[in-house]
């Protein structure tokens, strides 16, 4: 056959080439036999398999942008740092969005102008990965779940119609502030409060299922009928009845109610809350009250115990249902102790149980034979002087009874004066004696800090709690001789002292000489004996 140049071949387009259509190959492996043919369809699936970064499939020009098949089953379209998966796993065919060079990438598909995605077949998008945003802000998201269906159900929701022009509607939920409109509800149930402007009825009406439930009615409201009312009726508006009132049960008043007579309100009856001070009965406008009966009682709430009587024979006042203050015809009995007196005026004597208190109209002597209680003050008149008691065994106790002093007092003793004087020549000495074993005594000053105190050990402290029996925090000045006696001469025990150092001073020069346990002795006029005893 003539040689022909490649020139000279006839050229066919792209469509006109099948897959059977053979190819010159030159093959430099064999060079015994470079010049071999094959067919277009091998030549295809030769095709490097590549990677998405190096496409087996490269488009003219473009390293990175091409086909790539980096495993079996699996096709990847590779556009620079970004590429498009497609690959089945199990029974699903999975297409995968991925970029090495963002972390998140959004994958958009659009159809162009109006035209609609359509799927031809069921679109399952998993709840927690459904999420519509707002178109400007998508921050603003909605979402759905279906947690709450049943395992094996499924449940099919139908969107109502809103006529036959195009609307906008909003979907009702369970807590959102919403104004439902144009609703037929069968059979609803509400659990709260319910605000209805203009209500219309047709039929049998039940408000409630139980006994304790009740109907309020706040505006004006008229009833062609007769009406029952089988449990309570609250009017807050107030309720105008023209004719009588028949009540066959109790007029309930709730706390701070109160019940009106009279065109001007001359007659209240006032019921007051528990620990209010009690109900009562008031006149207004200047009008009394009149109790008009045979007997007037006044009883205690369980109509047991009396606190008044009265009848033509005479009237009682009562104390825990005992009778305390009766009139007679000549005038009043007293059943019982007079506890407390303003004042009593008398030409005579007053005589109450002689044995323990008498009053002397001739003399003016008060006779106490028991005990004093009062709530007021106890004093004597200007320029003389009060005295309780005439000897020396005479007792007075405040807020105790005085069984062995003179004065016993439960509580503290608070003085204004400046001394305390105590003792005399034949008793030879002042005692201040603690009342109980295991007590301190503590000298503080007006806020209640102890200066000094005299712990339940016999130890002394000044600024301080003692553990010695002198305890001083703070400096000493002894203006006179220190003398530091042994305990036991015999053992040689006590009479140590110790310091961290001694300063002696020149009373007449001034100078100071410091010993310490470095300093084997020093030289001073002031006075310092250690007196050993041995």
């Amino acid at each position: 056959m003539a040689t022909r140049k490649i020139s000279d071949l006839t050229l066919l387009a792209s469509g006109q080439v099948s897959s059977s259509d053979t190819l010159l190959v030159l093959d430099n492996s064999d060079p015994t036999d470079q010049n071999k043919r094959t067919a277009v369809g091998s030549i295809f699936k030769a095709v490097s398999s590549g990677t998405f970064s190096t496409p087996g499939l490269q488009f003219e020009g473009k390293t990175s942008t091409g086909l790539f098949s980096e495993t079996q089953g699996q096709v990847g379209l590779s556009m620079g740092d970004a590429r498009l998966n497609l690959q089945k796993v199990g029974t699903t065919l999975n297409i995968q969005a991925r970029d090495s060079a963002d972390t998140n990438l959004d994958f958009t598909i659009s159809a162009q102008g109006t035209g609609k995605i359509r799927l031809g077949s069921i679109l399952a998008i998993n709840d927690l990965n459904f999420v519509i945003p707002n178109s400007s802000d998508e921050t603003k998201e909605a979402r759905f779940s279906s947690a709450s269906i049943p395992t094996g159900v499924s449940h099919t929701y139908v969107l109502p119609s809103n006529g036959a022009s195009n609307a906008t509607d909003t979907l009702v939920t369970l807590t959102a502030t919403q104004t439902l409109s144009n609703k037929t509800i069968a059979s609803p149930t509400f659990t709260g409060d319910m605000t209805v402007t203009n209500i219309s009825i047709g039929g049998n009406t039940t408000i409630g299922d139980e006994a304790s439930d009740s109907l309020t009615i706040n505006a004006a409201s008229t009833f062609a009928s007769s009406v029952t009312l089988s449990n309570t009726f609250i009017a807050n508006s107030g309720a105008t009845i023209t004719g009588d009132v028949t009540l066959n049960g109790n007029l309930d008043m709730r706390n701070s109610d109160t019940i009106k007579f009279g065109d001007d309100d001359d007659l209240l009856i006032y019921h007051l809350a528990a620990g209010s001070g009690g109900n009562y009965i008031a006149g207004a406008n200047n009008m009394g009250i009149v109790i008009s009966a045979e007997k007037v009682e006044l009883l205690n709430q369980g109509h047991s115990s009396y606190y008044f009587k009265g009848e033509a024979a005479g009237s009682i006042v009562y104390h825990n249902n005992s009778a305390r203050v009766t009139t007679t015809a000549t005038g009043i009995q007293i059943g019982g102790a007079i506890d407390a007196v303003t004042s009593i005026t008398s030409s005579g004597d007053i005589a109450v149980a002689t044995d323990k208190f008498t009053l002397d109209s001739a003399t003016g002597n008060a006779v106490f034979g028991g005990n004093i209680t009062g709530g007021g003050n106890l004093s004597s008149t200007a320029g003389t002087t009060f005295q309780l008691g005439s000897s020396s065994s005479a007792k007075l106790g405040v807020g105790r009874a005085a069984a062995t002093y003179n004065l016993e007092v439960e509580g503290s003793i608070y003085s204004t004066g400046s001394t305390i004087i105590a003792g005399n020549a034949s008793a030879g000495k002042f005692i201040l004696q603690k009342g109980a074993l295991g007590i301190g005594l503590h000298f503080t000053d007006a806020t209640g800090t102890d200066q000094a105190v005299l712990n339940s050990a016999g130890n002394f402290g000044i600024g301080k709690s003692p553990t010695y029996r002198l305890d001083v925090s703070g400096n000493s000045w002894i203006d006179g001789d220190l003398t530091v006696n042994t305990t036991n001469p015999a053992t040689a025990t006590g009479g140590a002292i110790s310091a961290r150092e001694i300063v002696l001073t020149d009373p007449l020069t001034s100078t100071q000489t410091i010993l310490t346990a470095q300093t084997s002795g020093g030289v001073s006029r002031g006075k310092v004996y250690f007196q050993s005893f041995n």
